[in-house]
């Protein structure tokens, strides 16, 4: 069952039992508008503007969370929880609600209320070179 994007907390396993994710304070981001929230994962990983609509690959390994940029649309961020390292994805999208990650495919709905589009992210486009903070921050914009 995906979590909605309009959800203000969200907690959710990961598939192993091992580690724990949450947004425990969600806010709109404008009047009715879906929320934004800091992440939190049981490892100490903790990211800023995410919206609650996160899933955990099947294999546990992964957590793919759309995050808010100062332009409010989202980027799809990706977090090795082992590694303790992300990246982003390709691409920009006004409302994502992620329903699966399945076999390295991220799938979901962009714009689930207005105009909704079939989404499908296969991680292996996903350029993992660059784990900077810096160009985590940058590429944030």
């Amino acid at each position: 069952m995906s979590i909605s994007p309009w959800d203000d907390k969200a907690e959710l396993k990961s598939p192993d039992g091992k580690f724990t994710v949450c947004i425990p304070d969600a806010f709109e981001i404008a009047m009715g508008a879906p929320t934004s929230g800091q992440l939190r994962i049981s490892n100490g990983i903790t990211r800023d503007d995410c919206n609650p609509s996160m899933i955990w690959s099947a294999d546990s390994e992964y957590l793919a969370v759309p995050q808010w940029t100062k332009d409010r649309n989202q980027r799809l961020l990706v977090i090795s929880v082992t590694r303790k390292k992300s990246w982003y994805a390709p691409g920009k999208y006004q409302v994502l609600q992620l329903e699966s990650f399945i076999d390295g495919v991220i799938k979901g709905i962009d714009s689930p209320m207005h105009m909704p589009r079939q989404i499908a992210v296969d991680v292996s486009n996903i350029d993992m070179r660059d784990t900077s903070t810096k160009a985590a921050k940058a590429d944030k914009s």
